[in-house]
């Protein structure tokens, strides 16, 4: 098990240790893949809140739910950040993710690897189907990851990033959302002479 925690980028390290301090707020004797979906949503930066963002999904129900399960979960009053312990569930949830990890040619175990491996399991698609798409919740995260591979423990830090501050204009244009440009015509005339000129040594296309 030791090996694969030291595949985990530092997004999802982040997210298992604020699932450990969630369980241990509930009382939870063992860290179950819920727990780190609870730590995921409860995230507002997350990829998981950015990717409910774009689809514009309410997760205070979603929340709600995942709060009812955990409660159903075994507790005990003398739970400690020293006896906690993660489940056999949560340990069966990153082998899966591995599996997924070494499919797409990642280095690095990131969040959205994690989410869309297990986005089968029992109870996590019981959740979600209730309120996403599933199939178009794989595609909005295939579509924030580019066909980019995780080849750093940061590297997933570069998808929020640009999840959170960037606008994909190349995504837009398939949707056909991007604005017409109107009044205008010279200038994208002078701008396509200008960029299919040819220079001395090689010429510059469009």
């Amino acid at each position: 098990m030791k090996q694969i925690f030291e595949k985990l980028t530092h997004q999802m390290t982040q997210a298992i240790e604020s699932a450990v301090s969630l369980a241990l707020h509930s009382k939870n004797s063992e860290v179950e893949p819920l727990h780190v979906v609870w730590a995921l949503v409860t995230n507002s930066n997350s990829i998981l809140n950015q990717v409910f963002n774009k689809m514009n999904i309410d997760k205070s129900a979603i929340e709600l739910e995942i709060k009812s399960e955990i409660g159903k979960l075994p507790t005990s009053s003398n739970v400690t950040k020293e006896s906690i312990k993660i489940s056999k569930n949560m340990v069966e949830s990153l082998h899966v993710a591995e599996g997924k990890m070494s499919q797409v040619g990642d280095s690095f175990l990131a969040v959205d690897t994690w989410i869309i491996a297990n986005l089968d399991t029992k109870l996590i698609k019981k959740i979600f189907s209730k309120y996403i798409d599933l199939l178009e919740f794989r595609k909005n995260f295939e579509a924030l990851r580019g066909g980019k591979t995780i080849d750093k423990q940061t590297s997933d830090e570069n998808l929020e990033a640009l999840g959170k501050y960037g606008i994909d204009l190349t995504n837009l244009a398939n949707e056909g959302k991007l604005d017409p440009v109107i009044g205008r015509d010279d200038q994208i005339h002078r701008m396509m002479q200008i960029l299919i000129r040819k220079t001395k040594n090689n010429p510059i296309l469009i």
